[in-house]
């Protein structure tokens, strides 16, 4: 079912300064061109400019979201490698982050088959790739960061942030099923991590209790905002936790299926057809946000 945001003041009090958007990037705030579209630029400024608060919740790492932090002017600390790290555009600063353990048996799984596969391993705010190939070259220009050549020796009983292991897709609504039976592994074998996938292609292993939705909850304890609101928006599965950890949750309507299922709400906007915009103009109408009235199409 396809809802449209229609937002009515509950209480009194309630206003912009107290209200957190927070948003994924990929699929959600940029469009196929992995670009802000100047009409989402417009109302998120605009948002802000009102005493709205406004951040990422992504999968990418610092470096990569420079741009868009300095385009919008993010002021306050983003969620970052999905939820293993907060951090703080201003101080240059981690506020929170976890590690992952990666042992040799870890890379065992990982390695033990003939997969043409994309492997990054994020250490120290830098990416380092075991193997370059044309996976890894069109990450690298998406992304818009240089990973390192590293050795299979230096990434043995260490801690890192996060891998990431990506192969060709298939079909955006259907994950990998290669990646799936290394998931499964991973699960199986009980290592000390966490899984998600962030694209139908995109296998992350983070580290225990790492997620968008924890990191939302540490993000909010920073913020210490007395009866903050927060609207999270997404439309994968890795936004699943940040949905449920937000007062309202909004898909945007090219999400996948699994994530509109637990959205609270569903626009009928794509990440190419301005979706944030949209919704932020539903709060600006209305001055409040509350979890009231919402009119079905």
């Amino acid at each position: 079912m396809i809802l449209i945001i229609k937002i009515f003041i509950k209480r009194e009090g309630e206003h912009l300064d107290r209200t957190l958007i927070i948003s994924d990037l990929d699929g959600t705030l940029l469009n196929n061109e992995s670009k802000i579209s100047k009409t989402n630029e417009k109302w998120i400024k605009r948002f802000k400019d009102q005493g709205g608060l406004f951040t990422f919740a992504t999968g990418r790492m610092e470096k990569s979201i420079y741009p868009y932090i300095d385009k919008l002017e993010i002021d306050i600390p983003v969620i970052v490698y999905n939820g293993a790290m907060v951090y703080c555009p201003i101080t240059n600063k981690a506020l929170y982050k976890k590690q992952l353990y990666v042992s040799q048996s870890m890379w065992n799984e990982l390695l033990n088959n003939d997969l043409e596969v994309g492997i990054f391993i994020y250490k120290d705010s830098k990416p380092f790739v075991l193997k370059r190939n044309s996976i890894v070259d069109e990450f690298e220009k998406k992304e818009k960061v240089n990973c390192e050549q590293g050795r299979l020796e230096d990434f043995i009983d260490v801690t890192v942030t996060k891998i990431l292991v990506i192969m060709r897709e298939r079909s955006r609504h259907e994950d990998v099923p290669e990646l799936k039976n290394m998931e499964k592994k991973l699960v199986e074998g009980k290592f000390e991590c966490d899984t998600v996938f962030s694209e139908s292609n995109y296998l992350e292993i983070l580290p225990k209790g790492s997620s968008k939705g924890a990191a939302l909850k540490e993000l909010a304890n920073y913020l210490n905002v007395t009866d903050l609101q927060i609207i999270a928006i997404g439309d994968n599965l890795n936004d699943i936790p940040l949905l449920k950890s937000a007062d309202i949750g909004v898909a945007v309507q090219n999400a996948r299926s699994s994530l509109k299922e637990v959205a609270d709400k569903i626009v009928e906007q794509s990440n190419a057809e301005d979706a944030i915009a949209h919704v932020i103009k539903r709060i600006l109408e209305s001055n409040s946000i509350s979890n009231g009235i919402f009119e079905k199409l």
